[in-house]
């Protein structure tokens, strides 16, 4: 699709319905443009460290050791096999913030290239999700290897990660989507999520379990969605048993809206982000 022609479809439809539909079908026609993107993240990401691509698994670990010394060594508050509870919170939720942060910085990066070249600025959220995606995937294989000095052996139901993963996809994609448009006009919401993602993951059942929060606050942790997805990925890679399937279905419908909403949103912006200076 030429400059021009691409440039009329989106000045062409005023409906943002209309608009988002359109930028669907673009994405899907610039699908190589989005693995190229996905393979040049995974390719060049921490390239002048020592430890390269293995700092996505470093950070989450040493986070595991400083929250079991805290909890479980010094406070004594730890659950069984504390490592492994607080692992199968920290990768989800540092999939969930990295794809948001990562999307929010290359939508600026490639703002440049916005004002000289049409393409589908959704693929850059897209493709900052997938790439975390791959990373996720990767850490969650470790897990499995990583579990079995606890005792913890994989089985059939271990596969059922993989469709609670999906569900995250969905979500971190719907977040992306909305602070990447809106970091584009207001330059704090770095700083602004990365405290709120921090409290966010304070005040989800990430370092605790659920049964520890007076009944007064029960309310914040039953509208979580964080609550479901911790539960879940314990579930199925410490406890081997099948999640909640009726709570991961009402966070996959909330997912969906928060990505209808959060890519109406982006769409709805995508015509200014060349004229923000």
């Amino acid at each position: 699709m030429s400059v021009q022609t691409l440039g009329r479809t989106y000045l062409g439809r005023t409906s943002l319905p209309a608009r988002a539909v359109q930028a669907v079908r673009d994405v899907y026609r610039y699908r190589e443009l989005v693995r190229y993107l996905v393979a040049t993240s995974l390719r060049t990401e921490n390239v002048a460290t020592v430890f390269g691509f293995l700092w996505w698994l470093l950070d989450p670990l040493l986070l595991m050791l400083v929250y079991t010394l805290l909890m479980d060594i010094i406070l004594q508050l730890g659950e069984p096999n504390f490592p492994l509870f607080i692992l199968a919170a920290i990768l989800p939720f540092e999939f969930f913030t990295r794809s948001v942060r990562n999307s929010m910085a290359m939508t600026l990066v490639k703002e440049r290239a916005m004002r000289q070249v049409a393409f589908p600025k959704a693929v850059v959220p897209l493709a900052s999700t997938f790439a975390e995606t791959a990373h996720l995937l990767a850490a969650l294989a470790l897990f499995v290897v990583f579990a079995l000095p606890f005792g913890v052996e994989p089985s059939p139901v271990t596969l059922l990660v993989l469709p609670v993963t999906a569900v995250l996809f969905l979500f971190a994609l719907g977040v992306a989507f909305f602070f990447s448009a809106l970091n584009v006009f207001f330059r704090d919401t770095n700083h602004l999520t990365t405290h709120g993602f921090r409290f966010w993951f304070y005040l989800s059942p990430g370092l605790y379990a659920v049964s520890f929060v007076p009944e007064q606050y029960q309310w914040w942790f039953d509208i979580n969605p964080f609550t479901t997805f911790f539960a879940a990925f314990r579930d199925t890679l410490i406890y081997q048993d099948v999640p909640d399937m009726g709570a991961l279905a009402v966070v996959a419908a909330v997912s969906l809206v928060v990505l209808a909403g959060g890519f109406l949103f982006f769409v709805g912006r995508e015509p200014s982000f060349a004229k923000v200076d």
